[in-house]
């Protein structure tokens, strides 16, 4: 009998631990044990999530007690990069400063942080510049913001006449 009810304790004991810690609150978007989701509800056994694609997710308390937990909401600031490849012939100060003022144009990104770029690799046809801006979660749609700011740093270098403007290899999701 003690074995049948230890998961149900343990379970209740990390929900009263979590209610008084309070890692997340309602609405906010966590990752738990590699799953994904806007928090629904904290119950006495289970902590409910709705995940990205609009499933009901139920977690064991025990389970997102013991699990390393991320929380996306918990700071209204939220970094985003993407690479952008150009020529190895493009002035690459150019390049970084026409992506950079684009950013600080851009509807969504902060001003503070400003946004960033850097020269990340060097391969045989291209250079890869990683582009860096902040958004501030309460007031715009980071996934909107993170998309417009590629299209718009993109359209900027291509109408500069930068080579290689559209060879867009690889993103970052953070």
């Amino acid at each position: 009998l003690g074995f049948a009810f230890k998961e149900t304790l343990e379970n209740y004991l990390a929900g009263v631990l979590m209610s008084l810690r309070q890692p997340f609150a309602p609405c906010d978007l966590v990752v738990i044990d590699g799953q994904e989701g806007t928090v629904v509800a904290l119950t006495s056994r289970a902590t409910i999530l709705m995940t990205p694609d609009g499933n009901h997710l139920r977690l064991p308390n025990a389970l997102v007690f013991r699990s390393v937990m991320l929380n996306y909401t918990r700071n209204p600031s939220r970094r985003f990069e993407f690479d952008v490849g150009v020529g190895v012939q493009e002035d690459l100060i150019e390049a970084q400063q026409l992506g950079t003022e684009e950013l600080g144009r851009l509807s969504g990104v902060m001003n503070d942080p400003p946004p960033r770029a850097f020269i990340q690799t060097l391969g045989d046809s291209n250079v890869q510049l990683r582009f860096r801006g902040w958004v501030d979660q309460r007031t715009h749609d980071f996934w909107t913001v993170r998309s417009e700011a590629i299209r718009h740093v993109k359209l900027s270098l291509e109408a500069a006449g930068m080579d290689g403007a559209n060879a867009f290899q690889r993103f970052i999701y953070l």
